[in-house]
């Protein structure tokens, strides 16, 4: 777990079974979430996996967009490059407003800096369809506290959702 001025944070919708996306897009398009998320990761740099940057229309504005491939060649308009999960958590942490660093994604990327989250930002989406193929890790409450949680809201179209936030228990 990161023990230093950078916090290390997850900001992620799932549904009840940890499922995120299908065929490289998210499951849900919720504008309560969407706002939320820009919200929260405005002037704090973002990383993210090249599928998660190419399922983008452009660099997300006001943040450091970081992006992790294993192309040594991969170029994105507005986003700076990194090849490991630390490379990028080094890079965010030179720019600006790296006292909170948000992990956006995709499956690949969360699983891989789950051991080192301090926190948890999760839209908890109670709907979810059939046809998912992206999962975020396990989160349990051995490991996790729930320190705050909305009511439950409801779109449009019928999907019950909240928003949680969890600290990791430093054990």
């Amino acid at each position: 777990m990161n023990k230093s001025k950078h916090q290390i944070c997850a900001i992620v919708a799932m549904g009840d079974n940890f499922e995120i996306g299908f065929n490289g897009d998210l499951i849900w398009h919720i504008k309560e979430d969407l706002k939320r998320f820009k919200s929260l990761t405005m002037g704090h740099p973002i990383i993210m996996g090249r599928k998660t940057r190419e399922s983008l229309p452009k660099a997300l504005p006001g943040r450091t967009n970081i992006v992790i491939t294993r192309n040594p060649n991969y170029t994105a308009p507005d986003s700076l490059i990194a090849h490991s999960l630390e490379e990028a958590i080094e890079i965010a942490k030179k720019a600006e407003g790296s006292d909170k660093i948000f992990i956006i994604g995709g499956g690949q990327i969360y699983e891989e800096a789950f051991p080192l989250l301090d926190s948890l930002e999760i839209t908890h989406v109670y709907d979810s369809p059939y046809d998912v193929d992206t999962f975020f890790p396990e989160v349990t409450m051995d490991d996790w506290e729930l320190t705050a949680k909305t009511d439950m809201f409801e779109t449009p179209d019928g999907l019950r959702y909240d928003f949680e936030s969890f600290s990791r228990i430093i054990k």
